[in-house]
């Protein structure tokens, strides 16, 4: 018997929604039967940076964004099922991840007590959807004492452990790059974030070329030459060399860092190819923490459109095959969104979302909270 769940999910590089539907065995398998990408208009993703980028929003204009957001989810959501003429009775639940602010894991807390802040606001989600919305997932697993981040690697364990085999790695190319290695057993699955994806390189190109685009295929950066002292600086970063279970964000990979690094000699198209290498480079270095050289790289997430960023992958380790989900017919674009469908369908099914082996917490646990439609 199959359960019907819908995934929501929102990046760090904010700009779109997606939005799947998928069935969902009693065994857990996920089966994506229709999904759908809504662009975040450039007002609302505008609101959304600044409120990313400082500690303190004014409550009012808080609780407007909360809602202004909640409502293009809410809308997501009621075209996916119109388009595939899903009543909101027949799905059980919307997995909601939300849209990331503030990342404070227990790695990086020190005067304040830990804490990853999602807005969304679920109560509003479910009346206007008339469907039940499960969010909040990362809480709990921070209060057991992880990191809260990454969750995907449970589900790329799930999912891929009998399509792929042990022994390869799920590389998501997000806003920030995290590594998932395939292991036989669940307690010795590794994974952790890598460092700067997309979330860099978009800035930085909507800092210097187009605030409202994105260096399509990596085209721009390809022209640029990479700055190898820029790239060492950038390199000598604490968290490259820090063991995992690790978890980062835009606090610390951001615009003030990379800028800080940077000389007035270094124009905007090298700095550009630099990135480019230092997500290569850091991701790279990253595989020394696992057992042993994968058999295999996955990739997915929106990186896998950069075609510079995948020779630059390919050229770090030569003779890894490197590859993408849509190999295993699953669109690189929305794994993260089947994964916050499957944490729906864990929270249902009492089963626990997190794998304490990749995010530090002591136990696992339940993840998430539910608000009921209606």
């Amino acid at each position: 018997m199959t359960q019907c769940f819908i995934g929501v999910m929102s990046g760090t590089s904010v700009d779109a929604i997606d939005a799947v539907l998928c069935d969902i065995s009693s065994s857990g398998q996920v089966s994506c039967q229709g999904s759908l990408t809504q662009v975040i208009p450039l007002s609302l993703k505008q609101r959304l940076q600044a409120a990313m980028t400082t500690e303190a929003v004014p409550l009012l204009e808080y609780k407007q964004l909360e809602a202004d957001y909640s409502a293009l989810v809410s809308d997501t959501v009621n075209q996916l099922i119109q388009q595939h003429q899903i009543q909101p009775a027949a799905v059980q639940a919307i997995g909601c991840h939300g849209q990331t602010l503030w990342h404070y894991p227990p790695s990086q807390a020190n005067q304040y007590a830990p804490f990853s802040l999602q807005l969304i606001n679920a109560t509003q989600i479910a009346t206007e959807t008339g469907i039940s919305v499960i969010s909040d997932f990362r809480q709990k697993d921070i209060l057991a004492g992880g990191e809260g981040a990454p969750l995907v690697p449970a589900f790329h364990y799930h999912s891929f452990r009998q399509i792929a085999g042990a022994g390869k790695v799920i590389l998501n190319l997000g806003g920030i790059a995290n590594i998932t290695w395939i292991a036989d057993r669940e307690d010795e699955v590794i994974g952790f974030d890598t460092g700067p994806a997309n979330t860099l390189l978009d800035a930085w190109y909507r800092r210097h070329f187009d605030a409202n685009g994105y260096d399509h295929n990596g085209a721009l950066a390809a022209s640029g030459t990479v700055n190898h002292q820029l790239l060492q600086r950038l390199l000598k970063a604490p968290y490259f060399d820090s063991k995992p279970p690790k978890s980062t964000g835009r606090e610390l990979f951001n615009l003030d860092w990379l800028e800080a690094a940077i000389t007035p000699a270094d124009s905007p198209e090298n700095v550009l190819a630099t990135l480019v290498e230092l997500t290569a480079v850091s991701i790279s270095r990253a595989l020394r923490f696992l057992p042993h050289s994968p058999t295999e790289v996955i990739a997915c997430g929106g990186g896998v459109h950069n075609a510079t960023l995948m020779a630059a992958l390919q050229r770090q380790w030569p003779a890894i095959p490197l590859t993408t989900t849509a190999h295993y017919r699953l669109d690189p674009q929305l794994i993260e969104a089947m994964a916050f469908a499957w944490l729906g369908w864990c929270y249902e099914n009492k089963k626990p979302g997190n794998l304490p082996a990749v995010t530090g917490a002591r136990c696992p646990v339940i993840l998430g909270t539910k608000v009921l439609a209606g």
